[in-house]
């Protein structure tokens, strides 16, 4: 997570440089702090949003599997 978070404060004082002038964004921390939180959470999110299609993807799967399985077995269970 650190080096996500150095990966973003460089990015951040990257672009903020590059909009305002060299020396911007070592001059205006604030800005800074306020765009690598906001990468931050949105990193944050994105990660979330995948884990969730990660189980979604998972429950619709085990959902078809179970539905597959209860077929195969009805003649057993009903003749």
């Amino acid at each position: 997570m650190t080096s996500q978070i150095t990966r973003h404060l460089a990015e951040a004082t990257r672009a903020i440089d590059a909009q305002f002038g060299e020396g911007y964004a070592r001059d205006n921390p604030d800005l800074v702090a306020s765009l690598v939180q906001s990468a931050t959470i949105e990193s944050a999110v994105a990660t979330g949003y995948a884990a969730h299609q990660e189980a979604l993807a998972a429950a619709r799967q085990i959902s078809a599997d179970i539905g597959d399985t209860i077929l195969k077995l009805k003649p057993r269970f009903f003749g």
